[in-house]
């Protein structure tokens, strides 16, 4: 059964697949948002300003143009502040409608079709005269001021049509405190093994355990099952925690490096981490880098006061 469940007072989406929780998203963010900022310092040796957004929040941006300290400046919200680092803004902003999407840059560029969609000549002017209104917007005040706000629920919502949708109350799902349950802890439990996650500040440390796990197999091959059967459920820890940045995972030390690599390969495209494997060190830890997508899970549970 394959349910999405919505929070509409906390504004929050969990999705769900024969009842285990894959996902969890926020859509109180306010990553693709466009605004008209305002400039409050820059670095001119990087080409980078500091630009207000609201009276909470401010975004680096980088640019090639020359912006003096007051000046408007047309940006969109592209990374949330995750690490102590400030949320990005990108001038090349992006904006899309039933048919269409449109980047500002260049500045002659057309709309593109989406997949599965026919022509659509309103649709096309719609958005051409959108991309126009949000250029000339730099011209006007007062600022800081939202221009154009996102759509993550209606597009996450536009990923999984073959997903029912059912309404919920975080605070009275037994789903939901579970989940709260095993996020917090730091020792996670999987059939008679564990995994042991540590959140650092510039990298996550995963620890394989044997358990109780017990074989009468030799010792290499036990290790080494071992080591596989634990290897798709930590890619859903990754990507259920959305941890992002530097991982490193210190598997049991047994033989088939490669044959581990590659399944644990399989698993991430499975789940759709965005993450490049490199692989066991010299060291014999296992190595990879996942792209950063907002602060973790646990990390925005703690900030919406929610991790209780």
């Amino acid at each position: 059964m394959k349910v999405i469940f919505d929070d509409k007072k906390e504004k929050i989406l969990m999705r769900q697949v024969d009842g285990r929780v894959m996902e969890v998203i926020f859509y109180d963010s306010l990553l693709h948002n466009i605004y008209r900022g305002k400039v409050l310092d820059k670095i001119d040796s990087l080409g980078a300003y500091f630009v207000e957004i609201s009276e909470k929040e401010t975004i680096f941006l980088k640019s090639t143009l020359n912006y003096k300290i007051g000046d408007n400046v047309i940006a969109q919200y592209v990374r949330e502040p995750a690490n102590g680092k400030l949320g990005l803004g990108s001038e090349n902003f992006s904006i899309e409608n039933e048919a269409y999407t449109l980047t500002r840059y260049p500045l002659r560029k057309r709309p593109k079709l989406k997949k599965t969609m026919e022509k659509n000549d309103d649709l096309y002017k719609e958005i051409l005269a959108e991309k126009d209104r949000l250029i000339n917007e730099e011209k006007f005040l007062p600022s800081p001021k939202l221009l154009r706000e996102n759509s993550i629920k209606e597009k996450y919502l536009g990923n999984f049509k073959d997903y029912e949708l059912k309404d919920f109350d975080i605070n009275n799902s037994l789903d939901f405190a579970k989940l709260i349950r095993e996020i917090k802890k730091s020792e996670i439990s999987y059939k008679d093994m564990s995994i042991i996650v540590d959140e650092l500040k510039t990298l996550t440390v995963i620890d394989v355990n044997t358990g109780s796990r017990k074989s009468k197999q030799g010792k290499k091959d036990f290790l080494l099952n071992v080591n596989l059967d634990l290897v798709d459920f930590i890619a859903y820890n990754l990507k259920l925690r959305n941890i992002g940045g530097m991982v490193v995972i210190d598997f049991l030390r047994s033989d088939g490096q490669d044959l581990i690599k590659d399944t644990f390969k399989k698993s991430a495209e499975a789940y759709g981490l965005e993450a490049e494997i490199f692989g066991f060190s010299p060291m014999g830890l296992f190595e990879l880098s996942i792209k950063r997508r907002g602060d973790s899970l646990k990390a925005n549970l703690a900030k919406r006061s929610l991790l209780f």
